[in-house]
């Protein structure tokens, strides 16, 4: 029984996916949801009491299966190279995941997400990137700026490398492209010379 349960429940957060990345989060009305996801608008609201419960649950999910799909860097490696790392693992996701990229461009700025459950989910998907921007400011590698400042400057610098990377594909697979992003990346929270080390 857990399990149908558990099945219902993923093709609702896949049918809101689909439908939210194609029409919006306002064009999403929860009976097209339930209409497209199979089942019926009380299972529906079974599983999630309002459809503001809904999208942020899919968001979440979101964030913690791009987190799942991110290895830990080495630690010996320097704090450029570690936050390439995840860099180019995570941009390669969103490549892959267009639809949940489409998703949460549309969220980012939605009232549907308050700014300190925006902070927290991404804290609880992306646990390494608070702890690597820690490390970062303590050794002196990167700006002295509040914490939840650079999670927001972290964010919204990556979303739109990856919006652009996705309306372009082209784009996305070039290396130069993919290195000058990430050089302007590091440049807006280290302070570096964004011309500097494009290479990596």
């Amino acid at each position: 029984m857990q399990k149908t349960m558990t099945d219902k429940r993923r093709q609702i957060l896949d049918a809101a996916l689909a439908l939210c990345a194609e029409d919006g989060l306002q064009g999403a009305a929860t009976a097209r949801i339930a209409k497209a996801a199979g089942v019926a608008n009380g299972t529906l609201f079974h599983h999630f009491p309002s459809k503001e419960a809904l999208i942020l649950q899919l968001y979440q999910d979101i964030k913690q299966r791009m987190g799942a799909a991110i290895s830990e860097a080495d630690p010996a490696l320097p704090l450029r190279e570690q936050t390439h790392h995840y860099w180019q693992l995570a941009m390669g996701w969103m490549q892959a995941h267009p639809n949940e990229l489409k998703f949460v461009l549309g969220f980012f700025h939605s009232p549907l997400l308050a700014r300190p459950a925006r902070s927290q989910i991404l804290n609880d998907a992306l646990r390494f990137l608070p702890a690597l921007l820690a490390k970062g400011q303590a050794s002196g590698e990167l700006m002295q700026a509040p914490a939840p400042l650079l999670l927001e400057v972290c964010q919204g610098q990556f979303l739109a490398c990856a919006s652009l990377f996705v309306d372009q594909p082209a784009l996305g697979q070039d290396d130069y492209w993919q290195a000058s992003a990430f050089a302007l990346f590091w440049s807006a929270i280290s302070g570096a010379n964004p011309h500097a080390n494009t290479d990596v």
